[in-house]
């Protein structure tokens, strides 16, 4: 489960480092990591959500 946690943690990192690391300014690289953060996060929540599902 902690690997979830993780995987999350990663997509908010990914959303956030355009401006934390200061690339916002350059288009491409900040909507190819806040994409990709936000795939990385629903997938995260998506797994963490049939996991529930499948223990009783």
């Amino acid at each position: 489960m902690w690997q979830l946690w993780l995987t999350g943690l990663i997509g908010i990192w990914l959303v956030v480092s355009p401006w934390v690391y200061s690339f916002s300014s350059n288009s491409g690289a900040m909507w190819n990591s806040v994409i990709f953060g936000i795939i990385v996060l629903i997938l995260a929540v998506w797994a963490g959500a049939a996991r529930k599902n499948n223990n009783p």
